[in-house]
């Protein structure tokens, strides 16, 4: 029997685990291992892989476009990653083993992943498959003991298709604005993607928001309380007052006390938070850390592979009741920031989440239970967060007290109370100073420190950030859960956007220019979300017909583009080769 793992690291853990710990490590090859056992007479070899080992390559090698002829090809041949060549070469060693077993990542990357290495290296067809969402003892033995029959061939079709559509665009539209350029030089190499191009756009147009944003200016009166030691900026009703002789009115009218009229005191139920998904744990590390979304996809990956945390690519906001909540909670427990938490939880009959309305074949990111034995610091941030995440959504509702104070003069001040803090006693010194503790009563007067006056200015839509760029993409449905990150990583490497508040940069606005001009169809958003939606359809429903129905839509499509392309190059060579020699020069005049 042959296990097929996505990382030497799972290997070795699916081979401890099936084995009760009594497995053999095989030397293939310097720094390359397999792994093997007996279990009931049978010789199990689990063997792992180091991601895709194969690849799409151009069979043409003419760097013309448009071109369709292409072929999977060991990776190898493409990124030069020797050890790939290795691990194929280990793979063959296996070739006559009848009995094998799919247990990369349960998702569209690992089932293609494990079926290339199926048909183009043991030349078979279909395997049986182990689905888990956890890397814990008993999820392994679970997904060995209940494994399918069959791959699943609406992720497989899906993953290929998505993988040729994105080849197909990647390498025709570099080569066409790459091959445009070369009439003038040779010393640049320019690309686009299809997901990359609209997510570009949503930069440009928010820019173009911010550029033709014309601001308003108001003014807001304030007026500054002394009450219980405590300084409290009352404001007046009046938002914003256009008119400055208006404001300085509202200003001298004010007397040495304010005379409290009204305190509206309304009580709010806030409940505890969904379970993180990967695109809300993204938000929430960029804004409490600054951690960029590719790299908490990249440490969230980590800690699965450790055992710790559950699968991360998910878009659920659930927790299944498959799940031992209160093992997990058990212990998480001896970890001591945990353990005042966790201790009222415990204690309770039933443990029941707070699931969201989002759902996916994985649960919504938890801690597995599995305690750290070391992490490095921002590995302790992310798992903080999760577990964290994971203890709140069992927790109470806050109860909250909104309080609005109105005074004769019209200024009002509003403030939140704390009455029971629930699940944000978890989070409290984040929280805590949004919440102060004072009473006021009807008649009571206020004594004024001082009256100030405030000129402001309306304020255009903000510029993205990493992780807002990648929730937009989810809303829009651009890209998948598992490469929105990478697009907009890809953005900063190209150049074509920069800084922590995302800015378009002059190289990015004039490649949007030249698809505006040429064929904006390739950053139109509808156009690329109805992709999406064609490639998930192919997900849940696999149709071979339907696979190769999207693939010559695109095919298409590419014709119509490098015909356009191919029509025009010379004079968008020239656009591009006057912009670059500009644009260097700017930075080289910038420089010195």
């Amino acid at each position: 029997m042959l296990i097929i793992a996505e990382k030497p690291s799972v290997a070795r853990k699916i081979s401890s685990f099936l084995s009760n710990n009594k497995y053999r490590t095989v030397r293939f090859s310097k720094y390359i291992y397999y792994y093997y056992f007996n279990q009931e007479k049978r010789n199990i070899y689990v063997v792992p892989s180091i991601g895709h080992l194969f690849t799409l390559s151009d069979l043409d090698r003419k760097y013309d476009y448009p071109t369709f002829n292409f072929r999977w090809v060991p990776s190898y041949f493409e990124d030069r990653i020797i050890a790939k060549k290795y691990y194929i070469e280990m793979f063959s060693k296996f070739r006559n083993e009848n009995e094998i077993i799919i247990a990369t990542d349960y998702d569209i990357e690992g089932e293609l992943i494990g079926y290339n290495i199926l048909r183009y290296v043991l030349n078979k067809e279909n395997a049986n498959r182990m689905i888990f969402s956890a890397i814990t003892y008993k999820d392994i033995v679970r997904a060995f003991n209940n494994r399918k029959e069959s791959l699943n061939f609406g992720y497989i079709y899906a993953g290929e298709t998505r993988h040729i559509i994105d080849w197909l665009y990647g390498i025709n539209l570099s080569r066409a604005l790459t091959k445009s350029l070369f009439y003038y030089t040779r010393k640049f190499v320019l690309s686009i993607g299809r997901v990359q191009g609209p997510t570009l756009m949503l930069v440009f147009n928010r820019e173009n928001e911010i550029e033709n944003f014309k601001p308003e200016e108001y003014y807001k009166v304030e007026a500054l309380i002394i009450k219980d030691d405590k300084k409290l900026k009352f404001s007046y009703i009046k938002d914003k007052i256009k008119d400055k002789d208006e404001a300085n009115k509202i200003k001298n009218s004010v007397e040495k006390y304010l005379i409290v009229i009204n305190v509206d005191k309304k009580e709010e139920k806030v409940n505890p938070p969904h379970p993180y998904n990967l695109t809300d744990i993204q938000m929430d590390a960029y804004k409490y850390y600054k951690i960029s979304p590719k790299r908490t996809l990249d440490i969230l990956q980590s800690l699965y592979e450790k055992g710790y945390v559950s699968y991360p690519r998910t878009s659920s906001q659930r927790l299944p009741e498959t799940i031992n909540f209160r093992e997990i909670l058990s212990n998480l427990s001896s970890i001591n920031s945990y353990k005042k938490y966790i201790a009222p939880l415990l204690a309770k009959q039933i443990l029941k989440p707070n699931n969201g309305p989002k759902d996916d074949v994985h649960p919504a990111i938890h801690p597995t239970g599995n305690i750290p034995e070391y992490l490095e610091y921002k590995e302790k941030l992310i798992y903080d967060l999760v577990v964290k995440r994971f203890i709140a959504t069992f927790y109470d509702p806050a109860i909250l007290y909104k309080i609005n104070v109105i005074t004769k003069e019209n200024f009002v001040y509003n403030y939140y109370d704390i009455k029971y803090k629930g699940w944000l006693d978890i989070y409290w010194e984040i929280y805590k100073n949004n919440f102060i503790s004072l009473k006021f009563n009807i008649g009571e007067k206020l004594l004024v420190d001082k009256v100030n006056i405030l000129k402001r200015k309306t304020k255009p839509p903000a510029r993205y950030n990493k992780a807002s760029l990648v929730k937009k993409m989810e809303e829009l449905n651009l890209g998948t859960k598992s490469t929105r990150a990478d697009i907009v990583e890809i953005l900063f490497k190209r150049k074509y956007v920069e800084g922590r508040s995302i800015k378009i940069t002059e190289l990015g606005k004039k490649i949007i220019e030249i698809f505006e001009k040429y064929y904006p169809d390739i950053l139109d958003i509808n156009f690329t979300r109805k992709m999406e939606e064609n490639l998930e359809k192919l997900e849940n429903k696999p149709d071979i017909s339907l696979k190769e129905k999207i693939i010559e839509e695109n095919v298409e499509i590419i014709k119509d583009l490098s015909k356009v392309m191919k029509e025009n190059e010379k004079k968008i060579g020239e656009e591009l080769y006057n912009f670059i020699k500009d644009y260097l020069n700017k930075r080289k005049l910038k420089s010195n």
